[in-house]
């Protein structure tokens, strides 16, 4: 039988719900229509059922999502050997950088050291299958790294990715005075090299370098891309570092810094070898952007397969998919905002896909790249790519807001 909710509970659940008020997102879809859409009628009857949710049935099952979570904590405390305990030793939590945030002990990194050293960092393996496909993309979610913690995130990088490694940071390093990441890479030559010190000495761990290589431009992604070399011994990898910081406080991308996010999206899994080769998200904590932007991913990625169009009556992808996260690292996609901006973005993309293959219709212009179904809206993708080219993931591989972790940390820092 499940352990009864603690005295206190209700009170620190509604604590912790962020007061920010979700306001509509109007912005330009990134797949762009031509001034014929102003003629096309959108039907909103030929979107999936969940696309076409209230607001207010939406942040019910966030709600619903929220006291899931909070039921997984309790459980995990009440039985040590639960999927969803924690390690509250110190040597563990002194790594943390927010109290509230880390792994679920059995679905995390684990760092190569010698028996009876410290392998804890806070970071998850996350994995999503896609339902059209049967592929598994691999991300890694972290917090952004402490000072001392530099040494552990740049040998996890080493030991969990393949040749190339690419790094998605969605946040600044500070946030006035407070620090939200450390400067863990060197930002130009000029810097020089970093040091990565050994994490276990007595047994021989190596010592590394992470060095500056180029600086590579996305004007439409907002985005400093940055190609670094990570070296331990004679070995090498190449790193690529995508640092996003028009993530506002306590709200999500709007206008051109969403299609801007959208953009990172498509140019950070371009980099990446292969689906099976995790990316390193991270924010602060890891929960809030990070979340948020593997679940966008994914949404992508079912628009583009046809999944999304194929939902039935009463299956909600979105719900799916955020629960999957938080069942992988807690507090995932943390705040409604968040949330909401995964409905209101991924039906933007629906209705623009819509609106060019109803123009194409009109026009007589059939892509043999696409073929219409009776729903109105489903493109079947044949062959690479989908309309004109512009689809997220083009090289038919790779599948697939906020400010989850500024809520954590003013909290956090309070209790620290």
């Amino acid at each position: 039988m499940a352990a009864a909710f603690p005295k206190g509970f209700s009170t620190a659940y509604k604590r912790a719900r962020s007061q920010d008020s979700p306001t509509p997102l109007a912005s330009p879809p990134v797949l762009k229509a031509t001034k014929l859409e102003d003629e096309t009628v959108q039907d909103e009857s030929s979107l999936p059922c969940f696309l076409r949710q209230s607001k207010n049935e939406i942040r019910a099952k966030f709600n619903d999502l929220a006291w899931k979570e909070k039921f997984r904590i309790f459980q995990g405390r009440a039985d040590p050997n639960s999927k969803w305990a924690q390690d509250i030793s110190p040597q563990v939590t002194k790594r943390n950088r927010y109290a509230n945030v880390q792994p679920w002990l059995k679905s995390r990194i684990h760092l190569k050291v010698a028996e009876g050293n410290s392998d804890y960092i806070n970071a998850s393996p996350i994995s999503l299958r896609d339902p059209q496909t049967g592929v598994e993309t691999n991300y890694i979610a972290t917090q952004g790294p402490k000072k001392t913690g530099l040494s552990h995130f740049w040998h996890m990088i080493w030991q969990e990715t393949g040749d190339v490694a690419v790094i998605v940071m969605l946040t600044q390093t500070h946030d006035g005075f407070m620090e939200k990441c450390f400067q863990y890479f060197p930002l130009s030559a000029e810097v020089g090299a970093y040091y990565i010190e050994p994490i276990d000495k007595e047994n021989g761990s190596p010592e590394g370098t992470v060095t500056f290589s180029e600086t590579v431009s996305y004007p439409d992604s907002k985005t400093e891309i940055r190609k670094l070399s990570l070296q331990f011994g004679e070995e090498t990898k190449e790193i690529w570092h995508f640092l996003y910081s028009a993530w506002p406080d306590f709200a999500v991308p709007e206008d051109e810094d969403r299609a801007a996010l959208l953009e990172l999206v498509k140019h950070s899994a371009e980099k990446n070898s292969s689906p099976s080769n995790p990316r390193i998200i991270h924010c602060s904590a890891g929960v809030g952007r990070s979340g948020t932007f593997i679940a966008l991913e994914y949404l992508l990625a079912q628009i583009e397969s046809g999944a999304i169009a194929d939902a039935k009556e009463g299956e909600d992808l979105i719900y799916d998919v955020v629960n999957r996260l938080r069942e992988q690292r807690m507090l995932m996609v943390q705040m409604d905002i968040q949330y909401e901006f995964l409905y209101e973005v991924a039906k933007e993309q629906v209705q623009e896909r819509q609106r060019q293959l109803a123009l194409q219709a009109a026009s007589g212009q059939h892509s043999p790249k696409l073929r219409k179904l009776a729903s109105g809206m489903k493109a079947a993708i044949i062959g690479e790519g989908s309309i004109e080219g512009d689809g997220y993931f083009e090289h038919g591989e790779t599948n697939g807001v906020h400010q989850g972790d500024e809520t954590l940390s003013e909290e956090a820092e309070t209790t620290r």
